[in-house]
């Protein structure tokens, strides 16, 4: 999958150098000129990197880096200015940028700072997608150990009232098959106690929505 650069440039001959060498870079390239139309196509689409020129003629791109603050999956933002004042990195990088780079600008130090954002953007989805699944695990376990514990107490009446009822019946047979319904409460009271012991809980590949616990697996890793 291409991943999408948004340039917010308002010199029209550098926005078309810069994202087509982007484009030759491999990249899927959107374009504005302004605060206006990087809100519309931020409000569109879902870039990975934003190239943010400081001074748009409707605004500054400090005011697409305040809002990018506030969005829960912001893109990484690149500025590019004209001034060299240290004052202006500095509120960039206060702002949240992810670099600066001041113009003109070199494009091996673009294709850099890119590929930079691009690897650190992937690696911050990559640790969510990790966090997601810790607590969607933590979630099974939650969900397993308090329906083990509501399943034991009807095994533990089960129990109980199959043996008074051995007590109580002389016919061979049917203390046969209560004698199994016994063996068979018992092992089930055992899957329930590996069940809530268990650490970790492997899932099987399903055709179903919701993965399917694999208990054996969950079973070695006690």
């Amino acid at each position: 999958m291409q991943e999408q650069l948004l340039v917010v440039e308002d010199d029209v001959v550098l926005q078309l150098s810069l994202t087509a060498m982007l484009r030759r870079e491999g990249f899927s390239i959107l374009a504005a000129r302004s605060v206006g139309e990087a809100r519309v196509q931020l409000l569109r689409e879902h870039p990975t990197v934003v190239l943010l020129d400081v001074g748009l003629p409707d605004g500054s791109g400090f005011e697409i880096l305040e809002d990018l603050r506030g969005m829960p999956d912001s893109p990484l933002a690149i500025v590019s200015t004209a001034s060299d004042a240290l004052s202006t990195a500095v509120e960039a990088l206060r702002l949240g940028a992810f670099d600066y780079l001041t113009k003109p600008i070199n494009n091996d130090l673009l294709r850099a700072a890119v590929s930079r954002a691009v690897e650190h953007y992937r690696l911050r989805q990559s640790a969510r997608e990790i966090e997601r699944l810790r607590a969607l695990e933590e979630a099974m376990r939650a969900t397993a150990r308090a329906a083990a514990h509501h399943i034991s107490q009807h095994l533990t009446v089960i129990m109980g009232e199959t043996q008074l009822l051995q007590e109580e019946i002389v016919d061979q047979e049917v203390r046969a098959g209560l004698e199994r319904i016994l063996r068979a409460t018992e092992q089930a009271a055992q899957t329930l106690v590996e069940l809530r012991a268990a650490r970790h809980f492997v899932v099987k590949e399903s055709t179903m929505p919701e993965p399917i616990l694999d208990l054996d697996a969950a079973r070695e890793m006690l």
